[in-house]
């Protein structure tokens, strides 16, 4: 989305963040940042907002750089505060993931970092302008008891103890095995070839960690994916949680950026090799059209012949433009779901299978023995009805 007629219906607090939300500024960008600042502004909206969509960092710096005179100085110092706790917080979990990643290296576990700090240095070249909450990593499902036990002796608790017990039904995997430190206020989340469910297919690990990169984090090289995977991994998480917030997006657009040389030609390969063509179409179209991001003019032509990208593109800007992000139903949760696999029977299948595979909130509803565990398929249906209610109205779609 340029600076122009695209954001003329959006308010100026959300037309705000749309600006902010880049590492890089450009003349016609950032003059359109102070003309919105010459406006009233509901700051404790646009402070919302911003945390909202994990980009507080980002509007601090811009604000800080580009609103000196038109921005109450009260606010640009609670801004500041804003972003001097998110440092601080990025810079302790960066050493508690270089701590975890060491005890799994020397047991034998690869492990693969991503999102969180890794990305911060990978797109934004700074951990601390990517806003985030907790760490992740991915790992073969057979090192997950060995894990397991680091993560105790490192003082973390799972958030379901009983989920590795010899007592749980196999079927019973969760979206990601979660552990906290509360006295720390620190989340490790440990996913695995079968808790990402959200890939149209099982992703092959040793696949991946054949082509890992090199990401220099606090003074240390740290393997992670490489970009030409790692795009379509991010977009198929961004699908997984309906692009609701702007940092989704963002991470996209800056991951283009920073890596000007990219294999367009090979993303798109790698995508297709997990069915995800689709869903990286739709954050690349977003990532174009919300902040205007540089993507080669022949990958933007294939992504929007993808009518139902395009489509569904211009339903998340909608959505996730408005002054208050749109209630989405369950009959919206699996039309979008089913969009993202193309074709008929495909898209179907992978929206069923997201709607009944049972997940955290589904055991905590209703704790069923072992024996009886295959009929959180039938409940999980009912709780998806009761919790996001159901109607046959489609989201609103923006004019062309």
């Amino acid at each position: 989305m340029t600076a122009d007629s695209r954001l003329d219906s959006v308010c100026a607090e959300k037309r705000l963040l749309v600006c902010c939300a880049r590492t890089r500024m450009s003349a016609p960008i950032a003059e359109q940042i102070r003309e919105i600042l010459k406006r009233p502004i509901d700051w404790d909206y646009l402070h919302a907002e911003s945390a909202e969509n994990s980009i507080t960092p980002l509007v601090e710096k811009h604000l800080r750089t580009l609103g000196k005179d038109f921005v109450p100085s009260e606010q640009l110092e609670q801004w500041k505060e804003a972003a001097r706790a998110n440092t601080v917080r990025c810079l302790y979990l960066t050493a508690e993931l270089n701590r975890v990643l060491d005890l799994f290296q020397s047991n034998g576990i690869e492990a693969i970092p991503y999102k969180g700090p890794v990305l911060a240095a990978q797109a934004y070249g700074d951990a601390t302008l990517r806003e985030f909450e907790d760490l992740d990593l991915i790992l073969r499902q057979r090192d997950l008891p060995k894990a397991h036990e680091i993560m105790l002796g490192l003082g973390y608790r799972p958030k379901f103890p009983w989920i590795l017990s010899a007592s749980a039904a196999g079927s019973l995997v969760p979206g990601e095995y979660n552990y906290r430190d509360e006295a720390r206020r620190l989340m490790v989340e440990l996913h695995t070839e079968i808790t990402l469910r959200h890939f149209p297919v099982v992703p092959d690990l040793d696949v991946f960690t054949k082509r890992l990169a090199i990401v220099m984090l606090a003074g240390r090289e740290v393997k992670t994916f490489c970009v030409e995977d790692l795009l379509p991994v991010l977009c198929i998480h961004g699908s997984k949680d309906f692009w609701e917030r702007l940092s989704w997006i963002a991470d996209i657009a800056e991951l283009a950026q920073a890596n000007p040389g990219l294999d367009w030609a090979e993303v798109v390969r790698r995508a297709d090799s997990i069915r995800a063509r689709r869903m990286l179409f739709l954050g690349l179209i977003l990532a174009a059209e919300i902040l205007d991001a540089s993507i080669p003019e022949e990958i933007m032509r294939d992504a929007r012949a993808d009518g139902s990208a395009a489509s569904v593109a211009a339903e998340v800007r909608t959505r996730l433009l408005s002054r208050q992000l749109p209630h989405l139903d369950a009959a919206g949760r699996f039309r979008f779901r089913r969009r993202m696999v193309p074709g008929t029977v495909s898209g179907w299948r992978y929206a069923a299978r997201l709607a009944v595979i049972p997940a955290e909130e589904d055991w905590t509803a209703i704790r069923l023995p072992g024996p009886l565990a295959p009929l959180y398929v039938v409940l999980r249906p009912l709780r998806l009805f009761f919790k996001y209610g159901w109607s046959s109205r489609r989201a609103p779609r923006l004019s062309p």
